[in-house]
């Protein structure tokens, strides 16, 4: 099968010929995350208890020179916190692999838009940093490669594959919205869609308008059945993703 990814900040869409999903990209590692920063805030409180003389009244740091007194105790969080840190990785590892795995085992052939993923961390820091995307595409392409299979990433620049629609129109959109909607009467949520078209992308590396018309038929029904179930998902109140468009 041909697959289309599209991977952002924090989730991931993956179309192939029989199946379309979207979810939230290493949702695993929230709770690990959350406890990680709990010791980070811990390790400043006692941080700033044991160096009084190093902070303005309104909590800054001051500038210049400083030396820092660490407590036994402070020694002890920091150890917690560098053991989540080291958590945190190989989970996230694992996660990586089990999600190539995943593709791989469907997919001979996978294409994704080669993104940049430097300026990703300056507009999403914290979720690439905890995800690493960048990583999860790496793993993949060497997977894909060593299994005998095709891995195309191509120019983001040439497909605008977030603006462009099937019809061939190529309309910018906001971050905002997370629904494709176009005049000739193509909707699809807005991710789902961009794994469709990249799934349609020649070895050229452009978009086969041609070939994204005579597959839609068929691949709509998937991406709507995709947006059904995160909707049940979302009436029995489990936490999804803002960026879903739900």
């Amino acid at each position: 099968e041909e697959t289309g990814l599209d991977v952002g900040p924090s989730t991931i869409a993956v179309v192939s010929d029989s199946s379309a999903e979207l979810k939230q990209f290493c949702a695993e590692l929230t709770f690990l995350d959350k406890e990680k920063r709990k010791t980070q805030r811990k390790m400043e409180r006692q941080r700033r208890q044991n160096n009084p003389e190093n902070y303005h009244e309104n909590g800054s740091i001051k500038k210049g020179k400083k030396t820092w007194h660490h407590s036994k105790r402070y020694l002890k969080t920091k150890t917690i916190h560098q053991e989540y840190e080291r958590k945190l990785k190989e989970k996230r590892k694992t996660l990586h692999g089990y999600e190539a795995n995943r593709i791989l085992k469907r997919s001979k052939s996978v294409k994704t838009e080669k993104l940049s993923y430097k300026a990703f961390q300056k507009l999403f820091g914290k979720s690439v940093g905890r995800r690493a995307p960048s990583a999860f595409i790496q793993t993949l392409k060497q997977k894909m490669i060593a299994h005998g299979g095709e891995f195309q990433e191509f120019s983001t620049y040439k497909t605008k594959l977030s603006q462009t629609c099937q019809c061939g129109t190529v309309k910018k959109k906001k971050l905002s919205e997370r629904w494709h909607r176009c005049d000739c009467g193509v909707v699809a949520q807005r991710d789902l869609y961009s794994a469709y078209l990249a799934k349609c992308v020649n070895k050229s590396g452009l978009l086969s308008i041609k070939k994204a018309q005579s597959q839609w038929d068929v691949m709509q029904p998937l991406l709507e059945q995709c947006m059904e179930s995160l909707k049940k998902d979302k009436k029995s109140k489990k936490e999804l993703v803002s960026t879903f468009g739900l």
